[in-house]
């Protein structure tokens, strides 16, 4: 994003919303134009603090979307501050940590070299593919969320349902 430090917050929003969609409608999103993707909540969060003085939570290893301590951040009112997420297409998997504050993906592990790459040239140019694709993914999910996100009726519609859902 273009100052993070004015819109984090929506990315940071963009992440929590992620993990609502992905547990109340489940994990396939067509992002029109006939492509459709599946995305997982991984084994990492990282809740924002909601002032500067509290600690940075952050849990690793097994489900935590699943574990008692991410339920308790939501209640209390943290957004997720980076996610580690997998994002399929087809036979193809990218694994990375989404920074929602800064829209940034880290970490990423590219779907498996096509076969077929004889040089070193094709592998890297393919693997510069993947991230070009990964990249427009992640931005098409995000511009999902923003047509929902600043709809005139969203805090009496979608966020509510989702409160919901962060309080249950």
């Amino acid at each position: 994003m273009s100052d993070a430090s004015n819109h984090g917050f929506l990315g940071e929003e963009f992440l929590t919303w992620l993990w609502y969609r992905l547990e109340t409608e489940g994990g396939d999103f067509d992002l029109g134009g006939g492509t459709v993707i599946g995305v997982a909540m991984d084994d990492y969060l990282e809740f924002a603090p909601l002032d500067e003085d509290e600690t940075l939570q952050t849990m690793r290893k097994g489900m935590p979307t699943r574990s008692p301590e991410a339920r308790t951040a939501l209640r209390s009112g943290h957004r997720l501050k980076k996610a580690k997420l997998i994002v399929a297409q087809g036979e193809r998997e990218w694994t990375f940590v989404l920074d929602g504050t800064e829209l940034e993906l880290r970490s990423v592990k590219l779907p498996q070299d096509d076969e077929s790459c004889e040089s070193q040239a094709e592998r890297d140019r393919e693997r510069a593919a993947h991230f070009i694709e990964i990249h427009s993914i992640v931005r098409r999910l995000y511009a999902r969320f923003l047509e929902i996100r600043l709809r005139p009726d969203y805090l009496g519609t979608a966020a509510e349902k989702q409160a919901a859902w962060m309080q249950a």
